[in-house]
């Protein structure tokens, strides 16, 4: 999903834009796509 809000991910405390692939992670969390610790979707 792309974010539709700029906020920050609360993995890496970087900012995420708006357009930027995000997920949620395993507390429920929306975290930058490379911030998430579930690898399920990668290759």
């Amino acid at each position: 999903m792309k974010a539709r809000y700029n906020t920050k991910c609360p993995a890496c405390d970087d900012l995420i834009r708006v357009g930027r692939e995000i997920v949620k992670d395993s507390q429920d969390r929306w975290v930058h796509k490379h911030c998430a610790d579930d690898t399920e979707d990668l290759p």
